[in-house]
């Protein structure tokens, strides 16, 4: 199929690193994320803690 009159040809996106991380290397992303946002909304006065419930339920776990 040709292209129409006047086109240009498009750059395909580039693949982020990421997907190429290994589990451990996908696992220490994901942690190093999180600590982020933790330590930024600490500074922030916790406003995502308190928003998503920052109660800790000391209740232990039911056996199954």
């Amino acid at each position: 199929m040709a292209r129409t009159k006047g086109s240009t040809n498009k750059n395909s996106p580039t693949v982020p690193d990421t997907v190429l991380f290994t589990t451990e290397q996908r696992i220490e992303f994901l942690a190093n994320l999180i600590v982020d946002r933790v330590l930024e909304d600490k500074a922030n006065g916790q406003k995502l803690l308190k928003r998503i419930g920052g109660r800790h339920d000391a209740r232990p776990i039911a056996a199954a």
